[in-house]
């Protein structure tokens, strides 16, 4: 009996210990809207964010509201089916002066033309590109901005095959640095990814393999031209996994495409077709 006993006593310890609270619910966040997730910003410390078509809202770790930032009318207009998604948010990476806030935003306009651009938080455009694409694989997987020797490094590629690169004036560092910031992407998606054609060149036909983010069912994988006019568009679902293109209605050159979900879930790669 005093066995029995000290056990319980034990493993009514180890509940109380191992007690997982909850502390809040947000009434947004979630895979119909955007996720919230959590920032290190370089002077403010750890903040929890969320963004829509509209705004990015800062909480604080206690939730309460620490900052609203209200999107700018952006250069040529957001496509009605298309999120603005900001990929960077930081006080100290797109420029030196730490007191406010500066974003990188990257979304389609009405034409499906897809734009980016870097903000601050009153809404002055620090730079804008049109005709761009991101070699993003999913939301996980954002590397166009790099820390090197020689000081921060971002790539911007355009449709036209153009990389600009620029140089960063701030840091991008680790997240548990005394100060820095390490890059959050504008995610929570789960496997989210779309693969390189095969084969690359094609002259016939070509196989694109993809998956689609955790809870989304439909989507479009949309091929641009050289000048950013779109070309072809098929429609695709999680039911499968890959899809088999024919490059014999594409002309010789080389293309852009990109897998758009309603919930604006971008990922581009490239594709050459010889003849």
């Amino acid at each position: 009996m005093k066995k029995i006993l000290t056990f319980s006593l034990f493993i009514m310890t180890f509940c109380a210990n191992a007690q997982i609270t909850l502390e809040n619910i947000y009434p947004s966040g979630n895979i119909t809207d955007d996720f919230l997730r959590i920032v290190k910003l370089s002077s403010s410390g750890y903040k929890y964010f969320i963004n829509d078509k509209t705004t990015i809202t800062l909480y604080n770790l206690n939730h309460t509201v620490y900052k609203t930032i209200i999107f700018p009318t952006l250069p040529g207009g957001v496509s009605s089916s298309s999120k603005v998604e900001v990929f960077y948010l930081s006080e100290s990476l797109f420029d030196t002066d730490t007191s406010d806030i500066e974003y990188f935003v990257y979304y389609r306009d009405p034409s499906s033309i897809c734009h980016s651009a870097v903000l601050d938080e009153y809404g002055n455009l620090l730079l804008s590109k049109d005709s761009t694409y991101l070699t993003v694989n999913s939301y996980f997987d954002v590397n166009f901005i790099s820390n090197t020797n020689k000081g921060v490094k971002m790539i911007i590629y355009q449709l036209s095959g153009k990389a600009n690169v620029y140089s960063l004036p701030g840091n991008l560092t680790c997240e548990e640095c005394n100060s820095g910031f390490i890059a959050i992407p504008d995610n929570n998606f789960e496997s989210g990814s779309i693969s390189n054609p095969f084969p690359n060149p094609s002259s016939n036909q070509t196989i694109i393999e993809y998956v689609l983010p955790q809870g989304i069912n439909k989507a479009d994988i949309v091929f641009y031209n050289m000048t950013g006019q779109e070309i072809k568009r098929y429609k695709v679902t999680s039911a499968f996994k890959n899809i088999n293109i024919s490059t014999q209605e594409f002309s010789s050159g080389t293309y852009f495409y990109q897998i758009q979900a309603s919930n604006g879930f971008i990922a581009g790669k490239k594709m050459v077709v010889i003849k």
